[in-house]
C-alpha cells in the first residue's frame, strides 16, 4: 500500500477545517497528531462576512473550548424591514460581530496551541485518487494522505478538481465596510438589521447593516444577497439589478459612495441533493454548503466539524475510508436539520413576492408579543429555543 505523509490532510484554514482539527485534537488526538492543514493565505487574511456569530456559534466555541477574547459587539436588538414596515425583536446578546479576520486568526492559534500543523501560503493546485487514499499537488510540493477534508470554500478546488455533483445555485453577496459615528442610531442602540426590502423587487435575499468594530473604531458591515434559489422569471430580471439595488440602499443611508469600497464573493447554499463525499473525501462548511436563508457561515462551518470528525473516527476503527454514511449522518445531525429547515424556510419566503402579503406578514408580526416575536427568532435558530 501507498505510504502516507499524513493520515488527514484539511484543506483550508477557515472556520470548517480549523474546527474540524481542534475537535480531532479534543475527541482523536492520535489523528490530531497526523493531521495537517494547508491554508493558501496567512492568519490574519481578509475574509468577506458578516461577521455575525449567533448563539449556535457560541456553543461551538464552548464545545471547542476556545475563547474568542477580541473586541467584538455585542447586538441586543434584530430589527427585520420590508419597506416601510418593520419589526424587532429584542434579545440580550442575540448575534456578536467580530472581525472575520481576526476571529480565525484565534481559532488558527488555538490549532496551533493544540500541536496540529499548519502550511499556510500553500494553495492545494491538484489532487488525485492513489491506491489507499489522495495525493495533493501544492505549489509547494506533494503530499499523501488517507484523509482529505475539503473546508475551502464556496469554489472549493477539492470539489471543483473532483468534479462532484454541485449545488445547482450559488448565492452572490456584496459587503462594504463604513465608519459610523458613535451616535449612529444603529449602532448606538445596538442593533442589527435584516432589510428583506429587495425580495419585492425580485432579489432572494436581503441588504444587512451590522453595527461592528475595525480596530476598535466603530463601523457599520453593510451588505446584500441574493440567494438565487428559486429559478423564476422575476429573479433573473434581478440578475443584473444586485448593484442597483444595493448602492441605492447605500445612498438612503447616506453613505458615500465614492468612499465605498464594493466587495463580492459566492456563496454555496446547502443541497440535500448534493454530494458531499467521496473516497477518502469529505467536504465541510461552504464547499457542502451552509444557510441560503441569511447565508449565515460561521456557526454552520464550525459545527461541520463535529460531524466530520464523528465520520473520520468511524472510519479509522472500521478501516473503511469510502464514507458512504456521511450524508446520511450530516442530515440526520442536528447540523443538516437546521440546515434543512433554513432552505425550507427560504424556498417559501423567497417564491413570493407579492407586496399585500409581505406587508400583511411584517404588520403582524410587528404587534405580536415579544414571546411569539422570539418564537419566530428560535424558529430561525437566530435565538435560543
Amino acid at each position: 500500500m501507498t505510504e502516507m505523509t499524513h493520515q488527514i490532510i484539511i484543506v483550508g484554514g477557515g472556520p470548517a477545517g480549523l474546527a474540524t482539527a481542534l475537535f480531532l485534537a479534543q475527541q482523536a488526538p492520535e489523528l490530531a497528531g497526523q493531521t495537517l492543514i494547508l491554508e493558501s493565505k496567512q492568519h490574519p487574511r481578509p475574509k468577506l462576512c458578516g461577521g455575525g456569530v449567533t448563539f449556535h456559534g457560541a456553543a461551538q466555541l464552548r464545545r471547542l473550548g476556545v475563547e474568542i477574547d477580541v473586541p467584538t459587539f455585542r447586538v441586543n436588538n434584530l430589527l427585520f424591514r420590508l419597506g416601510r414596515r418593520s419589526f424587532k425583536i429584542r434579545h440580550s446578546g442575540a448575534m456578536h460581530i467580530y472581525e472575520r479576520a481576526v476571529f480565525d486568526a484565534v481559532l488558527a492559534q488555538a490549532v496551533i496551541d493544540r500541536g496540529i500543523a499548519m502550511h499556510t501560503h500553500e494553495q492545494l493546485v491538484d489532487l488525485r485518487m492513489i491506491e489507499g487514499g489522495v495525493e495533493l499537488t501544492t505549489a509547494a510540493g506533494q503530499y499523501r494522505a488517507r484523509v482529505v477534508v475539503g473546508a475551502d470554500g464556496a469554489n472549493s478546488t477539492v470539489r471543483r478538481k473532483l468534479r462532484m455533483f454541485n449545488t445547482p445555485g450559488v448565492a452572490r453577496l456584496l459587503r462594504t465596510m463604513t465608519p459610523v459615528s458613535p451616535e449612529n442610531p444603529t449602532w448606538a442602540e445596538q442593533t442589527a438589521i435584516f432589510d428583506f426590502t429587495c425580495v419585492l423587487h425580485g432579489i432572494q435575499g436581503y441588504m444587512w447593516d451590522f453595527p461592528c468594530l475595525i480596530d476598535g473604531a466603530p463601523h457599520m458591515n453593510r451588505g446584500i444577497l441574493d440567494s438565487r434559489l428559486i429559478p423564476h422569471t422575476a429573479a433573473k430580471r434581478a440578475h443584473g439589478m444586485l448593484k442597483q439595488f444595493f448602492t441605492e440602499g447605500l445612498q438612503d443611508r447616506q453613505v458615500d459612495l465614492d468612499a465605498a469600497v464594493l466587495e463580492g464573493h459566492p456563496v454555496r447554499w446547502f443541497n440535500a441533493d448534493a454530494e458531499f463525499a467521496r473516497p477518502h473525501i469529505l467536504l465541510a462548511g461552504d464547499a457542502a454548503g451552509v444557510d441560503p436563508l441569511f447565508a449565515e457561515g460561521i456557526s454552520y462551518a464550525m459545527e461541520y466539524g463535529a460531524v466530520v470528525v464523528e465520520t473520520i473516527r468511524d472510519a479509522f476503527a472500521r478501516d473503511d475510508f469510502t464514507f458512504q454514511g456521511y450524508r446520511a449522518r450530516l442530515l440526520d445531525h442536528h447540523l443538516g436539520r437546521l440546515l434543512m429547515r433554513r432552505v425550507m424556510v427560504a424556498r417559501h419566503f423567497y417564491r413570493h413576492q407579492f407586496p399585500g402579503f409581505w406587508s400583511l406578514f411584517w404588520q403582524l408580526a410587528a404587534v405580536a408579543p415579544r414571546s411569539v416575536q422570539n418564537k419566530f427568532g428560535a424558529a430561525l435558530a437566530l435565538l435560543p429555543p
